[in-house]
């Protein structure tokens, strides 16, 4: 499928219409997860508790990540076995530790300090799975924001929802902006098992005629979440 978009005038819509990628099989050792982050801060410090549910197959051993979004430092720690580099904190289960049946949840316990605001981690995974989160809305979520692609050549983003839908719910996207692209005529299925599994959404950049970095902006949305955006910025090559 080919867009021409902005001053070049829409030749197509960027919306995957005409087939879809069928959702895949539940896989062994499903992950799904919810977490649940609780904070009580005071000047310069903070303690944090957090609830991590099994929402999908037992964990034979876990690797938990996150990632602050400000200035926060884990001080001191309960149990596993924590290291964090620059906002990146991982946490890792040891050998001893029981499997975590579907349904149940490990406990996570540190302090902290912090400058400014101690606002909430995010990006939250279990197994390299994201979780969902307690108390934020449904969204859709797209990696990365920005996709750098050379005129003629293409790349990829990643798109995947914060929380599980109720029943299967397909991704809608439309674009705006100025450039020629070309993307695959697909629809990205999202259901109760895979939503939180990165599906991956790959754009080209043909050649065109003129000596501009084109740009767009394409809208990614589902019913029911808040809509992401992930930007197409061209390099032009002439």
């Amino acid at each position: 499928m080919h867009i021409r978009v902005g001053r070049i005038a829409v030749v197509a819509a960027l919306v995957g219409a005409a087939a879809a990628i069928a959702p895949a099989s539940a896989a062994q050792a499903a992950v799904a997860c919810e977490v649940t982050y609780t904070a009580s801060s005071w000047s310069g410090g903070f303690y944090a508790n957090v609830q991590i549910k099994n929402l999908g197959d037992p964990w034979n051993g876990y690797t938990v990540d996150f990632r602050f979004t400000g200035d926060q430092t884990v001080t001191q720690a309960w149990n596993h076995s924590w290291t964090q580099s620059g906002q990146a904190v991982t946490v890792r289960s040891g050998p001893s530790v029981p499997p975590v049946p579907t349904g149940g949840s490990i406990w996570l316990g540190f302090l902290g300090r912090y400058t400014g605001t101690n606002t909430p981690p995010t990006g939250w995974r279990v197994n390299g799975v994201a979780c969902s989160v307690t108390g934020q809305p449904a969204a859709v979520v797209a990696e990365p924001d920005v996709v750098t692609i050379p005129e003629g050549g293409g790349g990829t983003f990643s798109v995947r929802l914060s929380h599980p839908p109720a029943q299967q719910v397909a991704l809608g996207m439309s674009i705006t902006g100025t450039g020629t692209w070309a993307s695959p005529p697909v629809v990205l299925i999202f259901t109760p098992t895979n939503w939180s599994t990165p599906q991956i959404y790959p754009v080209m950049s043909p050649d065109d005629p003129d000596a501009v970095d084109d740009r767009a902006v394409v809208t990614l949305s589902a019913t029911g979440y808040t809509s992401d955006t992930v930007i197409l910025q061209q390099v032009d090559g002439d």
